[in-house]
């Protein structure tokens, strides 16, 4: 695989990294903001509950209102630079033998995190993806929650992190040690695993971040979170409806 330049680049640069990250970070709050007002407008009127739960339906609604916002902001501060926002995010389609390479990479870490997990003693599928599992089924939302996770929920991280903080955050010479604090910064956005789970999404955000350096495409990470996240149902569901 060889690194891809963004095609018309425009002369203008980047945005620098501290205005990246605020940026980030205003399209964090706006998201999070719609989502509370949606659940709120679902509910009648009430606020999501204070108290910590991995309730299918809130993940859902909170996903599928939120991420579109976050990503639309980060697309309006690529274009407030002069870049095409799909330029910018790295949104351009990888090549065939990138895309097969990638899957095998995500087969091989999927079977490496199982088996980490189940030598340590621990539950291959944790209990808060049950929960959100079995409450989104038991209200009729697995499908809506199927997106939200699957398909949704990858494209918005992987806007925000291999794209919009990649493209700001990466500099000829440094680019391990950008994506290494790229990766770090989503593994602590993933507070509900334990610390070896969230050392797992560290390593993954490494591997996320070699292909995005690698291939200079943010639709191929997409493409390999979707995967891992498709895996990580696959394995719930067979948990929650066959083994439980």
């Amino acid at each position: 695989m060889s690194q891809q330049s963004a095609p018309g680049t425009p002369a203008s640069p980047p945005w620098g990294i501290p205005a990246s990250i605020a940026w980030v970070l205003l399209a964090f709050l706006l998201s999070v903001l719609v989502a509370t007002g949606a659940y709120a407008v679902w509910q009648g009127g009430d606020a999501p509950p204070r108290t910590p739960s991995y309730d299918g339906v809130t993940i859902s609604i909170g996903a599928l209102a939120s991420i579109p916002v976050q990503v639309a902001v980060l697309a309006f501060a690529a274009q407030m630079r002069g870049w095409r926002p799909a330029d910018y995010l790295g949104i351009n389609w990888p090549r065939r033998g990138e895309i097969i390479v990638a899957t095998i990479c995500v087969l091989a870490i999927d079977m490496l995190f199982d088996a980490s997990l189940y030598f340590t003693g621990r539950d291959v599928v944790p209990a808060f993806q049950s929960e959100a599992y079995q409450s989104a089924w038991d209200a009729g939302w697995f499908i809506p929650m199927l997106l939200a996770i699957v398909i949704v929920a990858p494209i918005g991280e992987e806007v925000a992190f291999r794209g919009f903080l990649y493209r700001g955050l990466v500099r000829p010479g440094r680019e391990i040690l950008a994506i290494a604090v790229i990766a770090a910064a989503w593994a602590v956005l993933h507070v509900q695993y334990d610390w070896l789970g969230m050392l797992q999404i560290f390593a993954l955000g490494l591997v996320l971040g070699w292909f995005r350096w690698a291939s200079g495409s943010t639709t191929l990470t997409i493409f390999m979170h979707v995967l891992v996240n498709l895996e990580a149902m696959i394995e719930t569901a067979i948990k929650v409806n066959w083994t439980s």
